[in-house]
């Protein structure tokens, strides 16, 4: 039903008329006749009075039916549900975006240092080097010798990486004794400190 009937249907009840009810709710008689018509409606503050009145719900005079609150604490629930349920997966993935940043940026870390410091084993897995070929003049065989109890024939040297020598790497390798070249250079095939190959050249 409509606002209009409910009120006409509640005053009736009430065997009250239009002036009766328009004195309970300190309003005139044409107003109340108003909202009969569908002309018109009550303020908030007056429905409230109607509502007291008449003792049925505010729902009831608003809306024309009755509101059951069970339904509406269960929507209240549900919504709350819903939102400890879009918490923890916020929290979740914020943790895991987290952790994948720590990641990254332990990873990078290392990477800079590992060039830093030119640990060969770090460059080696380094994604943003790139291979070189790297030349220098090589040491005696008294350095090389793998029998030698210092270094065990791992030596030490500046390498030039460019024929113009403007780019240096200082590399730690190994090649054996000269096989009998004159005047020998090595060439490394390197990334980083990292050396994968090393060949005595002419």
């Amino acid at each position: 039903m409509s606002f209009e009937q409910d009120i006409k249907q509640l005053r009736l009840q009430k065997k009250m008329t239009q002036q009766e009810l328009a004195d309970e709710v300190h309003v005139s008689r044409q107003t109340v006749s108003t909202w009969e018509t569908g002309k018109n409606y009550p303020s908030l503050d007056v429905l409230r009075r109607l509502s007291d009145l008449f003792d049925v719900s505010f729902e009831k005079i608003m809306f024309g039916e009755e509101i059951d609150m069970r339904d509406k604490q269960k929507s209240i629930a549900e919504a709350i549900d819903q939102d400890v349920s879009l918490k923890h997966r916020y929290k979740r993935l914020t943790m895991i975006l987290g952790s994948i940043f720590v990641l990254l940026v332990l990873w990078l870390g290392m990477l800079l240092v590992g060039y830093q410091k030119g640990i060969d084993t770090i460059d080696r897995m380094n994604p943003f080097l790139q291979y070189k070929v790297a030349y220098t003049k090589m040491p005696s065989d008294k350095v090389t010798n793998p029998n030698n109890k210092t270094n065990h024939g791992y030596w030490t040297k500046w390498f030039s990486d460019n024929d113009m020598g403007t780019e240096w790497t200082k590399l730690t390798l190994t090649t054996g004794l000269n096989p009998g070249v004159k005047d020998p250079y090595v060439m490394a095939y390197h990334k980083g400190s990292y050396v994968k190959i090393a060949r005595i050249v002419p």
